[in-house]
């Protein structure tokens, strides 16, 4: 009773949102905070584990237990119904179009309570070929997670495709449509991920794009000392351009901002871009409010409307890609992590070669037995120029690298053009790897990113690092799935 506000606070927490912009996020971030607090509150009162499921117990029933005799039952009543009507209407409030499904954010939320993992997609008819491909070749791996396909409706994903699709084992399809509420605003594109993770039937979900493919088994994501430790794994994107939004985040966060915030790059000005949303990794039972709040910064609060004078989301950031981690910090949720591993880029040196020294032994060049012999214990080798010089490689796909230097994942399918087939693929169109380095050079005048035309970007950088035989394997693998479909559709 402590948490429930007064007459006056409780008319002003239902209200209508009246600002628009950066004044609206912190409205949103501020009813959230008092909205998680008694949520907590609230299931922590109802809420009995039993087993793997979560039940709830009839609190009315124990007021009037006879032993309850010292304290005033009509009052108590009276406060509970009160209480009630203020956390579901706050919900409510906070997060239209969450409750079709369920009807009411604690059986939502209790759905998940020891619920496994999964993986979780969403994707169209045009993106079900990357998808066959990605899940044929980690299912070679040894994944053997349940997935859950996302989709809107059959003029998304036709039921030929989803038959297809649910050939392979543990696949399912699921219609995402029927199960949001998007009245005032439309579910679609890159705002359908954080709904699809939250409609998800699993408790810890891996959340795939389409175009992403595995050089590990996925599932090891989950074993992540970063995830472990918070619950919600989140990866970097290109540290690409400068940007400096720390007066929008001051705006937008309430005090005190938080130190993961302040090493953020829209904070320090390295980057506009902070989260490549390509993968998340999220415990729903952990972090649930967040959830909830990144459906909505994807959903209501998302497009702008020049007629109203309404300033979306996607107006102030790029895309569903920071709303992960900003859901986070503007629900006063501070763990979650960004994986330590660097990105980089995959495919053929742009400039010729120098002469090299070979690392990491730092002396003479190694003998192609030696190579054979070390490739077992290394995943790589970096090769360094002996004097300085840069070395540059183009692709449109972000690579991300494991804690150990491996290539972990890639962002952006194989082709050069996402949407074509890839008969033109072969695995001589990956070489070598580059690194971005873990921070820029503030002194420095030139970028090590450059974007150019169709999402290519080059990286320049002052080492690079052949392809393994395992990684080139692995590719090979991916490249021989994709074409064995006729890609028309």
């Amino acid at each position: 009773m402590t948490l429930m506000p007064s007459e006056l606070s409780m008319k002003a927490l239902m209200a209508p949102f009246v600002d628009t912009g950066d004044e609206h996020l912190k409205d949103v971030a501020t009813r959230v905070r008092i909205f998680r607090a008694a949520f907590e509150a609230w299931e922590d009162l109802h809420g009995v584990a039993s087993g793997d499921q979560v039940g709830f117990s009839n609190i009315l029933q124990r007021l009037r237990n006879p032993g309850n005799s010292a304290i005033d039952i009509r009052n108590a009543i009276q406060r509970y119904d009160e209480f009630r009507y203020y956390v579901n209407r706050l919900g409510i409030t906070l997060f239209p179009g969450t409750n079709l499904a369920f009807g009411d954010h604690l059986l939502l939320h209790a759905s998940f309570y020891k619920a496994g993992r999964g993986i979780v997609l969403t994707l169209g008819d045009h993106q079900v070929y990357m998808v066959l491909t990605s899940i044929r070749a980690f299912r070679r791996m040894g994944c053997t997670l349940p997935i859950e396909i996302m989709y809107l409706g059959e003029e998304d994903l036709g039921e030929e495709f989803r038959v297809m699709l649910e050939e392979i084992p543990g696949v399912i399809t699921r219609d995402l449509s029927i199960m949001v509420d998007d009245q005032g605003w439309e579910l679609k594109g890159w705002a359908m991920k954080p709904w699809a993770v939250l409609m998800s039937s699993f408790q810890e979900v891996l959340f795939m794009d389409a175009d992403v493919l595995f050089f590990v088994d996925p599932e090891t994501l989950f074993e992540d000392p970063q995830y472990q430790a918070t619950g919600a794994l989140f990866f970097k994107d290109r540290n690409l351009g400068r940007e400096e939004k720390r007066k929008w985040l001051k705006k937008v966060l309430p005090s005190p901002i938080s130190g993961k915030v302040k090493e953020n790059r829209l904070w320090t000005g390295e980057s506009g871009h902070m989260q490549d949303s390509g993968i998340v990794v999220i415990d729903k039972w952990i972090h649930f409010v967040p959830v909830l709040l990144a459906t909505r910064l994807n959903g209501i609060d998302r497009d702008g409307n020049s007629d109203t004078g309404k300033k979306g989301v996607y107006e102030m950031v790029y895309g569903d890609k920071e709303t992960f981690w900003l859901s986070w910090e503007m629900a006063g949720v501070h763990d979650y992590a960004f994986h330590s591993g660097p990105t980089g880029i995959l495919g053929i040196l742009k400039e010729p070669e120098a002469e090299r020294s070979r690392e990491p032994d730092g002396g003479a060049e190694e003998t192609d037995t030696q190579e054979e012999d070390q490739s077992s214990r290394v995943s790589a080798k970096v090769t360094k120029a002996v004097s300085p010089q840069n070395h540059t490689a183009c692709s449109p796909q972000l690579l991300h690298l494991g804690n150990t230097g491996r290539p972990l994942w890639l962002n952006g399918w194989i082709s050069q053009n996402k949407f074509s087939a890839p008969n033109d693929v072969d695995i001589d169109n990956f070489q070598v790897f580059l690194k971005e380095p873990v921070k820029k050079n503030p002194s420095s005048k030139t970028e090590m990113w450059e974007l150019e035309e169709n999402n290519v970007c080059c990286l320049t950088v002052d080492s690079f690092t052949e392809i393994s035989k395992d990684d080139k394997h692995a590719l090979e693998v991916m490249i021989l799935l994709a074409k064995e479909y006729e890609w028309e559709v």
